[in-house]
């Protein structure tokens, strides 16, 4: 597949806590439909996704895992290595308010991403948690921009890149850019299925 060129001039930039509700109102208007969101809250309205990604990316500003694009139109959480291995601590604080935006007090909402977080690599790994571009932005380059740059600060840690996605239209964007499918499993209950993608190794 053709590497396509980032977009000139447009380079990823710590976000900060008052980029936080824009970028929510953008990753909520790309991820709406999104099966690792629409699985555990079948219910949700778009302001109650809004809301998740409120509360979703708020402690990733505080770790500084958290970067922009092009003002607020997209954004990533890349977690290195020592936040990554931190993921299901992370994630799971963040329930107590995740909860009544649920239909079933986020029994799902658990089930589902401590079923995610329990195949996160234990071996050290920057991990790409979550990307999203605002629909109106969408075919500019600016993703594919955000994934390289977290994979060069991986690339230059020595580390693998991690990521997983329920979307099989992301496997051959994500493949474009170095990952490989490691594994690809149906989350319980009838969950959607999981695409788990990891690039090699770096040689030390």
């Amino acid at each position: 597949m053709i590497s396509r060129p980032d977009p000139v001039g447009v380079v990823p930039e710590p976000a900060s806590a008052g980029d936080v509700p824009a970028l929510a109102v953008t990753f909520a208007a790309a991820m709406n439909q999104d099966a690792m969101i629409r699985w555990p809250m079948p219910e949700a309205t778009p302001a109650m996704v809004q809301e998740l990604f409120r509360v979703i990316l708020t402690p990733y500003v505080e770790f500084g895992v958290l970067w922009k694009i092009r003002g607020r139109d997209a954004g990533a959480a890349w977690l290195p290595p020592e936040v990554a291995a931190r993921f299901a601590e992370v994630d799971q604080a963040t329930w107590a308010a995740i909860n009544p935006l649920t239909s079933d007090g986020g029994a799902r909402y658990a089930a589902f991403w401590g079923w995610l977080g329990a195949h996160v690599p234990s071996e050290p790994c920057w991990f790409l948690d979550v990307v999203a571009v605002a629909p109106a932005a969408q075919g500019q380059g600016l993703g594919r921009a955000l994934v390289r740059h977290g994979l060069q600060r991986a690339r230059a840690g020595g580390c693998p890149a991690f990521l997983e996605t329920g979307n099989p239209r992301n496997v051959p964007f994500y493949e474009s850019l170095g990952f490989q499918v490691v594994g690809q499993e149906r989350a319980p209950d009838g969950g959607p299925t999981i695409w788990f993608m990891q690039t090699p190794r770096t040689p030390g």
